[in-house]
Order: C-alpha cells, then sequence, then structure tokens
C-alpha cells in the first residue's frame, strides 16, 4: 500500500445552487450572513468529526451571481464575494478542514442558444472576451484576495467542462471547442500558481478522459467516478484506477457516490479502499447536502456519517489517511 496520504472529502456542493457566494438576482444568500455561518460551522464539526478533511464547494456555478458586469462583459467581484469566500475559509479553518472550490460548473460552458435566458451572465462563457475579462477582472483579485489561505485544499478550474465540449459530448449544448477551453484552462492554471500560489486541479467527468488534461499546468489531477448501470461497479473502477498508475502526477476522485441503486454490488467502503489501494490521491464522496427534489442524483444518496467515519477509522490505523 501506497506511504501517499488520503485525503478523505466529501462534496457539499451548495447550499443554494449558485447564490452561496455574491449576490444574484433572487439577493444575497451568501454564507456571510450570520444564519448561514451558524448552520455551517455545525455542518462543517460533522464533516470533520466522520474523518473527512476536504471540501469540495461550487463557487461561481453557471455564473448568475457574485460580480458586476456591464454589456454582458464582467467588471470586478461584488460587494458580497470576498466577504463570502472568506467566511467559508475561516469556518473551515476553525474546523480543520480544507476547502476545494470548483470555480465554474460546466452548465455555465454550455451554450443555451434557443432557450429561455436563466439569468444575464449566462452567455460570459461564450466569447473569449467575456472568459479573459471574468480571469483577469474577477478571479484574478480573488486570488490575490486569499493568496496562500491555509484553509484552501485547491482553486478547481470547473467542473466537468467536457459536457460543454463538442469533441467529447455530442449534443446542442456543447459547442465550446476543446481548445478553445484548453487554453481558457491553461491561462487559470498559470494565474493560480502566479497569483494564489496554491493548488489548481481540473474536475474531469470521468477516469478515462483525464489524459485530456494532462498537458496543463496542474498541481493534481482529478475525475469523477460513478458506476455504469448493470456493471460490476468494484471490478470497473479497479480497472479503470489501474489504467490510469501510469499518470505523471497524483490522482483525486473528486466525485464518488455515497451509493448507487443502478450499480450491481456498489459500496462506498469497496471502492473507498480500491482508491486507497492504487495510491490515489484521495476521494471526495458525493454529496453531503440532500439532493433536490426536481435534481438527478438522488439515487446516489447522501453521506452517511457512521460508515464514513467508520471506514476513516478502520483505515487511520492501517496508512497515512489526513
Amino acid at each position: 500500500m501506497s506511504d501517499q496520504p488520503f485525503y478523505l472529502g466529501v462534496n457539499y456542493p451548495w447550499n443554494r445552487y449558485a447564490q452561496d457566494f455574491g449576490l444574484s438576482l433572487a439577493g444575497h444568500h451568501g454564507i456571510s450572513l450570520l444564519e448561514n455561518q451558524a448552520s455551517l460551522a455545525g455542518e462543517f464539526a460533522r464533516i470533520r468529526d466522520c474523518g473527512a478533511r476536504v471540501v469540495r464547494w461550487f463557487l461561481f456555478a453557471d455564473g448568475r451571481g457574485g460580480y458586476v458586469s456591464e454589456k454582458g462583459i464582467p467588471q470586478r467581484p461584488d460587494e458580497f464575494l470576498f466577504a463570502d469566500v472568506a467566511a467559508a475559509l475561516e469556518l473551515a479553518r476553525q474546523s480543520g478542514l480544507q476547502l476545494c472550490f470548483s470555480l465554474i460548473d460546466y452548465l455555465w460552458l454550455q451554450d443555451r442558444s434557443g432557450k429561455e435566458t436563466l439569468h444575464a451572465h449566462e452567455r460570459v462563457m461564450q466569447f473569449a472576451a467575456g472568459r479573459e475579462a471574468f480571469l483577469h477582472r474577477v478571479l484574478l483579485p480573488m486570488f490575490r484576495e486569499f493568496r496562500r489561505h491555509p484553509a484552501l485544499f485547491a482553486w478547481e478550474i470547473a467542473n466537468e467542462p467536457e459536457w460543454a465540449i463538442r469533441e467529447f459530448h455530442r449534443t446542442p449544448a456543447a459547442r465550446m471547442h476543446y481548445a478553445d477551453f484548453r487554453a481558457f484552462a491553461a491561462e487559470m492554471a498559470t494565474a493560480v500558481h502566479e497569483f494564489a500560489q496554491v493548488h489548481v486541479t481540473l474536475g474531469s467527468a470521468r477516469l478515462d478522459w483525464v489524459r485530456a488534461w494532462t498537458e496543463l499546468p496542474l498541481d493534481f489531477y482529478q475525475a469523477h467516478y460513478y458506476p455504469s448501470p448493470g456493471t460490476d461497479a468494484s471490478a470497473e473502477l479497479m480497472k479503470q484506477c489501474a489504467a490510469l498508475r501510469s499518470l505523471d502526477k497524483p490522482l483525486w476522485l473528486g466525485e464518488l457516490p455515497a451509493r448507487d441503486d443502478r450499480a450491481k454490488g456498489y459500496s462506498l467502503e469497496t471502492s473507498l479502499g480500491h482508491c486507497q489501494k492504487a495510491g490515489l490521491l484521495g476521494a471526495a464522496v458525493w454529496r453531503w447536502t440532500l439532493p433536490e427534489t426536481a435534481g438527478t442524483d438522488g439515487h446516489v444518496g447522501v453521506v452517511d456519517p457512521q460508515l464514513l467515519f467508520a471506514w476513516s477509522a478502520g483505515s487511520r490505523s492501517r496508512s497515512a489517511v489526513v
């Protein structure tokens, strides 16, 4: 078994999707509000007590809030963004946790042409000037503000961008070219190193897509794993992890389902054990917060704190889980 530390985490994807940080059309519901801080402090304590040390959280999500724009071009962080991010980081620090902030969700990268407009910022990622403005006028100030913050595990460039890229996903919404997104992601990764000086990663949707991002200046690779329906989940995960042993940097499994009612014999405990034996950097269970009624992930459930604590305690006695 590898002596590399195993970073066990959970996905706390959002309280309110795209509204936890900054101002949106729905108002300010961010983490800097005292009632939200009180609730989050309790959640973080429970996460820590079940053995997890990393919390993965969507920050801008579909881009509806957190910054001010003019004529569709981002201009600056809004009046609440830094306060909300600072509050989350401070609560994480107090609880002995670190945050992996996923900056952009694939929904923001997808092209919604011909569909009902959801918010004023939804097309920012569809053109180079919008992406550049967002990076230089919103992200860089944020990277500087939280430079070397001890509660930052990593800035994650994007969550599952492949679902918006035509070379990976042949749907009308996936119109972005791989070369265009790759150039943007490379610029973001370089900016994190220069201005934030913390780790940077990218949340690939599948283990077998990770190699598409190996030329980016990332500090560790990240992929998500959900069993294919009807397959032997244990054998599938072992096979996919083994195929990636030659990667030149550590691999973190950013999403691993708490359960999967559609997969034959899926077990979170067994899957975490496979990840550890394969020498992965760690794994984060999806999800801690309750899924929405209309969501698509109800079948993967939520974290069972007792189960996670039992696995963590047993694993900690045998290895270098942190």
